[in-house]
């Protein structure tokens, strides 16, 4: 079974990971292969790409998630078969967004279409209401290895010391980007975003430093 390393940002610019990539990757002879993921997101239509080229795929996918699997890192995990995560792993999904200022009617409209699919991949994986996985979207929502297990959108847990992984912190920008994406307020939901931009995005200080608050979010979410 072939590996391929998932590593870096989704996006066809240098040091991204694009649709092109993967498709060099595959073996020509259809064999099942292994992804480890270890990705902070990036391009939703470069994304789309490699979901499409994995769909199409003759042999079973598997994935391993390593640290963190973000924004479309995550979507991506619905066209596995199998999806293992580290007891370290953290899994995000959210909303789309432009990194403009200012959005067009049209761009508006384009980002709510490209959410709506967002969310037909993740309640398909996840088995949940469309409803309850456009709030968590919405919410922004970090799950931790049990919680996504717990939801569906993972499979099992693994020990990370059987694999051969990296770890790379969640990039600055990204961080700005949740911060630009997520105003403070007294719903748990705020109080998460706030205390893991508070930590500099990491996840672990911020669960360490308020205990319980990452399941009252989760809770909070399926709620609505």
């Amino acid at each position: 079974m072939k590996t391929i390393r998932v590593d870096a940002p989704i996006g066809q610019e240098s040091g991204e990971l694009s649709a092109k990539w993967l498709r060099s990757q595959l073996p020509a002879t259809g064999e099942d292969i292994t992804l480890q993921i270890h990705c902070e997101g990036g391009s939703v239509l470069e994304g789309f790409a490699i979901l499409d080229i994995l769909a199409a795929y003759p042999g079973k996918v598997r994935a391993i998630v390593s640290s963190m699997a973000l924004s479309m890192g995550s979507a991506l995990l619905t066209a596995c078969d199998e999806v293992s995560v580290t007891e370290n792993a953290y899994l995000m999904l959210h909303d789309p967004h432009m990194n403009d200022a200012e959005v067009t009617d049209s761009e508006a409209k384009f980002i709510g279409s490209l959410s709506e699919r967002m969310v037909s991949l993740y309640a398909g994986r996840m088995k949940k209401p469309a409803s309850v996985v456009r709030q968590m979207m919405a919410a922004e929502t970090f799950l931790s290895a049990n919680e996504a297990v717990s939801c569906g959108l993972a499979d099992k847990i693994v020990d990370a010391s059987r694999l051969q992984i990296s770890a790379r912190a969640i990039p600055r920008r990204i961080v700005a980007r949740i911060k630009a994406a997520s105003p403070v307020g007294a719903t748990a939901t705020a109080r998460w975003r706030s205390a893991v931009l508070a930590s500099g995005g990491d996840v672990s200080a911020a669960d360490k430093l308020n205990p319980g608050l990452r399941l009252k979010m989760i809770a909070e979410a399926n709620r609505r």
